[in-house]
């Protein structure tokens, strides 16, 4: 079996949760080398992987003539730098949202895919994603104009608003958003010809609608200061002539209007919980993340606000005595250590790149072209903010 050689440059809390996770599952991916700049990081990496090698340098995997692919998953202040880098180097490069901060940093990421062979990935894994999938290939029966509306709550960025924190200076709708904005030109096929965004000056609780040329709409809202934790992080509907379908969470797949099709469950990432989750529908998982985000109060407790376990109004669900048995095995792991992850694509996004790269094939996941257009829109997203008028994309 050919086998492709990884090198993973930035090993912090996402790649280790994801892709460092995926490429020690994947038989034709070989974790041939880590670099980050925390040794303990180094080790951990080691202790639980088979790894080529680990180093502090970068420079040294993309020097390395055996390492086919790079992965960059620093801070996005470098991510300009190291694709252009990494592409200059001969290799194929997969690297983290958002691909780069400025039109001057995109310029020069298409320059560098322009002028060499290997092909570049962004991780917008949704395009990905099994459930989004499945909404997809129903909405493509129906004819255009489509209506998309997407909740997305981000209160977990709110301690990336510290004074102190990486993120204080920097726009969510750009390092977060771009996941939305990527979906929406992936459903939509083209890029919107004009948008809005409105939203308080002083928080990033945002709606957003993205206007295409054939009358279709894509509406996104954003919560960052308001929702609650215990809530599934994204919500999505899809309508059409005679079609709507909502996906919540990524698993819990509702359709009507297509009757060659049903109402689906799909597994959380990795098939954790998965039977669980088959056997007792998305209720078992909604009621387990919110009792597990019970002990994690002190951002609720501020604002006098309590988050209770799941109800739908009967005395005793079925599945109780299993979440209360999970809960006592998991209530004192880090949240990372729960790995009650939604299947939101990265494996199958991440194992395509890489089976592309074997085969000799066009990956289809998003490349610089589609990250720079993730950008330009949140970028004119934050213009129609700051004035309060829509802006038409260029």
């Amino acid at each position: 079996m050919k086998v492709v050689n990884v090198g993973f440059i930035g090993a912090g809390a996402f790649i280790s949760a994801t892709h460092l996770k995926t490429a020690g599952a994947t038989d034709f991916i070989n974790i041939a080398a880590i670099a980050d700049l925390s040794e303990d990081i180094l080790k951990a990496h080691c202790e639980k992987y088979q790894v080529g090698y680990t180093t502090t340098d970068y420079k040294k995997i993309l020097q390395d003539p055996a390492i086919d692919i790079v992965v960059i998953g620093t801070k996005q202040e470098l991510h300009a730098r190291l694709i252009v880098e990494a592409l200059d180097s001969g290799k194929w490069v997969w690297c983290e949202k958002p691909m780069c901060e400025t039109e001057e940093e995109a310029a020069a990421i298409l320059a560098a895919e322009e002028r060499n062979p290997g092909k570049l990935a962004i991780g917008f894994n949704r395009r990905f994603a099994p459930a989004y999938t499945a909404a997809l290939d129903a909405l493509k029966k129906r004819p255009r104009p489509w209506f998309v509306t997407y909740r997305v709550q981000m209160d977990n960025y709110q301690k990336k608003h510290d004074k102190n924190n990486f993120y204080f200076h920097r726009p969510a709708i750009v390092y977060e958003g771009c996941h939305f904005t990527d979906f929406a030109s992936f459903i939509f096929g083209e890029a919107p010809r004009r948008v809005y965004m409105s939203g308080p000056a002083n928080a990033e609780n945002d709606c957003v609608i993205l206007e295409y040329a054939d009358g279709s709409r894509f509406q996104l809202l954003t919560t960052n200061t308001a929702g609650n934790g215990g809530l599934g992080k994204e919500f999505a509907e899809f309508f059409a002539a005679d079609l709507a379908l909502a996906v919540d969470n990524f698993v819990d797949f509702k359709l009507r209007g297509d009757y060659e099709s049903f109402d689906r469950i799909f597994p959380p990432a990795w098939g954790r919980f998965a039977e669980e989750v088959k056997m007792y529908g998305y209720d078992f998982l909604e009621t387990l993340r919110a009792r597990l985000a019970q002990p994690e109060r002190s951002i609720y407790e501020e604002k006098n606000l309590t988050l209770a376990p799941v109800k739908r109004g009967y005395s005793h669900r079925p599945y109780e005595e299993k979440v209360a048995e999970i809960y006592e095995e998991m209530k004192d792991l880090d949240w990372r250590q729960r790995g009650i992850l939604e299947d939101k694509g990265w494996e199958a996004a991440f194992q395509h790149f890489c089976r592309a790269y074997l085969e000799n094939t066009e990956p289809l996941n998003a490349n610089g072209k589609s990250g720079k257009l993730a950008n330009d829109i949140s970028f004119a997203l934050l213009k129609s903010k700051a004035t309060g008028l829509p802006v038409e994309m260029k």
